[in-house]
This record gives C-alpha cells, sequence and structure tokens, in this order.
C-alpha cells in the first residue's frame, strides 16, 4: 500500500498527457454548451423556429376548402407536434389556433385547456398563457387566420438537457480519444525507458559516449547532451586524476629532503652538518609549504569557477599599489626595481580573490626569475571596456619554443636554476578565464617578458 501510495505521488508524463487530454474535453464541452445556450434562448431564432410552424401549417391548410378538413389538419399538426414533446420530456406545448375572418374559432388546441389565443395585431409578438410566456405568430391562410403559440422554455432546462445529451457523446468519444494516445504516448516513451537502461548498464566508472543515435529526431539533442556532459565528465576527472599524480610527483621531492636530511640531523657528528642539513630542511619545507599553498589556491580557484565568482566594483589600481608595497622588501634585498604605471582610481567589477591570485603570481614570478638589479613594470589601463593588467620585466625571458607551455600546470622551463612549483601562471590563467577574460604571453625585444590579463566589463 505504502508502495502505491508514492507511485500515485509521482507525477508521469502518461498520467499529465491523460489529464491535460481531460481537461481539454471538458473544455470543448462547456464551449459547446456555451454556444448550443446562445443559440437556444437567442429571441430572434427561437422566432424564426415559431415563424418555420406557421409555414408548415400553412402547407398543410393549401387547397383545403371545408373547415372540418382544416380542424382535422390542424388538430392532427397539434397533436404530432406536442406528443413529440411529450416523448422528449419537453416542458412546454405548441398551441395552433383557426379562426375565420370574422374572429369566429373553429379550432383552438386542448393543450391550452379552452384559454384563447390572443389577436396581438402584429406579425409576431409575446403574451402569457396560464402564467407561462409564449410566442404568438398570426397569418392569413386563405379565408382563415392561424395562430401559433409556441411556450418559452427555461434556460435551465435547456442548459441540463444540452448538458446532459453532449455529455454522453463526450463520454463515447473520450476512449475512443484517449486509448490510442495512451498507447501513443506509452509506445513514445519506450526509446527514454531503452536510453535509460543503456545508461544504467554502462558501469560507475565508465564515462565514454553512448554513440546512440536515435530512430527519432527528438531524442537526438537528449542523447548529443548526454554524450556531452559524459565528456565533460570524462575531462573532468582526467584533468584532476592528473592534477593529483603532478602534486604527488612535486611533494615526493622535498618530502624525500625532508626525510634524508632529519636522518642527517640525528646522525650528524658536527655543528657545521647540522646546520647545513636544518638550512636544507627548511628549504625542503618552505618549497612543500609553498607548493601546498598553491595547491589550495588553485583547488580554491576551480571550485570558484565552477559555482561563480562573487563580483564587485573594486579599484584595481589600488589593489596593484599594496600587491607592489608587499612584495617591496623581498625586492628591495635584490635590487630590483618596481615600478607601476595606472591611474589615481581605477573601478571595475572583479572577484577579490581571483584578481588578487592574479597580481600576486605575476609579481612574484617576476621578481622570482629575474636577475638582481632588474625591473618589473606593473601596466593597468581600461582598453575598449575591459580592464588590462600587464606585468613586463627585462629577465631572461621565454625561449619562444616554450612560450605555448607557460600557462600547463608544474610546467617549469628548462635551464631555470631558480625552485618553484610550476603553478604560478596556470593559476593566473584559471583566475582569469574566471573573470571571463584571459592571460597571454608577449615576448619582449631583446630580452625579458611581458604577460598581459584582459577583463572584460561585467
Amino acid at each position: 500500500m505504502q508502495k502505491l501510495k508514492l507511485n500515485l505521488g509521482q507525477p508521469t508524463l502518461v498520467r499529465r498527457v491523460m489529464l491535460s487530454l481531460l481537461a481539454a474535453f471538458c473544455l470543448v464541452w462547456l464551449v459547446l454548451m456555451g454556444r448550443e445556450l446562445s443559440v437556444a434562448i437567442d429571441h430572434e431564432d427561437f422566432d424564426r423556429r415559431v415563424r418555420a410552424l406557421g409555414d408548415n401549417v400553412q402547407v398543410t391548410l393549401n387547397g383545403v376548402q371545408s373547415e372540418e378538413a382544416a380542424r382535422t389538419a390542424l388538430a392532427a399538426t397539434s397533436n404530432l407536434i406536442n406528443q413529440s414533446y411529450r416523448d422528449q420530456s419537453v416542458p412546454g406545448i405548441l398551441a395552433l389556433q383557426l379562426s375565420r375572418a370574422d374572429g369566429t374559432r373553429i379550432y383552438l388546441s386542448p393543450e391550452t385547456k379552452g384559454t384563447p389565443l390572443p389577436n396581438l395585431g402584429v406579425d409576431i409578438g409575446s403574451t402569457e398563457i396560464a402564467g407561462q410566456p409564449f410566442r404568438i405568430h398570426q397569418r392569413r391562410v386563405g379565408a382563415w387566420t392561424v395562430t401559433v403559440a409556441a411556450q418559452k422554455i427555461s434556460n435551465w432546462w435547456i442548459l441540463r438537457r444540452m448538458g446532459a445529451e453532449l455529455g454522453v457523446n463526450m463520454l463515447i468519444a473520450l476512449p475512443l480519444v484517449v486509448l490510442p494516445l495512451w498507447f501513443a504516448v506509452r509506445r513514445g516513451l519506450k526509446p527514454l525507458q531503452e536510453l535509460s537502461a543503456h545508461i544504467v548498464g554502462k558501469g560507475g566508472h565508465d564515462l565514454t559516449p553512448l554513440n546512440i543515435v536515435p530512430k527519432y529526431q527528438e531524442l537526438k539533442p537528449l542523447a548529443t547532451a548526454l554524450d556531452n556532459l559524459l565528456d565533460q565528465l570524462r575531462r573532468r576527472v582526467a584533468r584532476e586524476t592528473s592534477f593529483v599524480h603532478d602534486a604527488a610527483h612535486e611533494l615526493r621531492t622535498p618530502m624525500a629532503v625532508i626525510s634524508v636530511q632529519a636522518h642527517v640531523l640525528l646522525k650528524a657528528q658536527d655543528q657545521a652538518q647540522r646546520d647545513e642539513a636544518e638550512q636544507r630542511m627548511d628549504h625542503a619545507i618552505a618549497r612543500a609549504s609553498h607548493l601546498v599553498q598553491q595547491l589550495m589556491e588553485m583547488a580554491q580557484l576551480e571550485r570558484g569557477n565552477e559555482q561563480g565568482l562573487s563580483l564587485q566594483t573594486l579599484d584595481a589600481a589600488q589593489m596593484a599599489r599594496q600587491a607592489i608595497v608587499d612584495l617591496a622588501p623581498a625586492a628591495m634585498e635584490r635590487d630590483i626595481e618596481l615600478s607601476l604605471e595606472a591611474p589615481d582610481a581605477l573601478p571595475h567589477a572583479l572577484d577579490h580573490h581571483a584578481f588578487l591570485s592574479i597580481l600576486h603570481n605575476l609579481l612574484h614570478n617576476a621578481v622570482r626569475y629575474i636577475d638582481d638589479g632588474g625591473q618589473v613594470t606593473v601596466e593597468l589601463a581600461r582598453v575598449d571596456g575591459a580592464l588590462r593588467l600587464a606585468v613586463s620585466d627585462n629577465g631572461p625571458g621565454i625561449p619562444a619554443a616554450e612560450q605555448a607551455l607557460v600557462f600547463e600546470r608544474f610546467y617549469r622551463c628548462a635551464g631555470q636554476n631558480v625552485s618553484g612549483s610550476g603553478l604560478g601562471l596556470s593559476i593566473v590563467q584559471r583566475a582569469a578565464q574566471g573573470l571571463r577574460g584571459a592571460a597571454r604571453l608577449e615576448a619582449v625585444q631583446p630580452r625579458g617578458c611581458r604577460f598581459v590579463v584582459d577583463i572584460p566589463a561585467a
């Protein structure tokens, strides 16, 4: 019973289509009811029907000469119509009256119970007979005057009668429409069920494309979207696996150094050996700490890019000035000149952490790899509505063959004698992409590098 309740509470496409069809049938029934009711209560249409009865009586009396024959013909017509009313349970009567030219009655329908039909002196008009409303039509037929009186039926009875008749027809038509449609919907959902079964049949670690070519055009976008999703997941898993592998590989060296130097510290016989081992251990710890910090920074940027960065209007010029101030002590130790070319204020929609990562990594890279006494220049400007940050130096530069690889994770240029993780420029690129921008490297002649980051307006 609990399972049945859960199934009934779970919406299904078949049930939705069937309920929509039922609602459409009800709407059609209401529209037809309204149309038929408007026709039934239309006075002009009712008067046309009354005149049509007069036409029929005139045709019946054409060629009749005697009053007895006319009385008989009119009585037969009255009995036939009123019997039809009774058979159909119509709450009303039709009264016919035949009079001579001088007004003497020859015939009066018994349904009036002796109440004569008035002479209104007009083609058609209204009157009451025994408290009931009638429409009366009079016309001359040869030597006689024929009066036709039709009782007006209540709108409520008309509504109920038509509702019942239309309802029966709709109930007959409903299964004839619902059953084929239900079958068609069930058959139409079968390809989806087959696609679902194919996906369930794949292993939990199988992210290869489905490679299904649906027979129905409507399912092709779904199959393509699933293949694209699997491709994105496969690429992401591959990136994360590669990232973890590379991170473990990079951490292996400083961890090994720490282990070896710790052993040396324990076994060292003199102070000089201990000092050297301690210095090497401190260097390895600093390298490992820097690598872990950059790994965490990269992970935070990856998460921010997926969830969407928090943009706010920040002063890029002020942030650049503060980044230069923070790095100034390290630069002064090596006689490196830091300069900034920027307006006093440069507001732009930025994520604070992402833009700060770009500034710090570009500046730290420039200071780390430049020769003593070198120069690093930071430029900030607005170009075509976008924020442009450029960090240039007069260091040794990067060989042309390696310039396309510098933004790869853990990539370090050959021949460098400066320690590093190879993550700084990769972090810059990911942060720029999160801000919907791009980072690029421009070679500087005769030596040096110029890294440019363009961040569009929000």
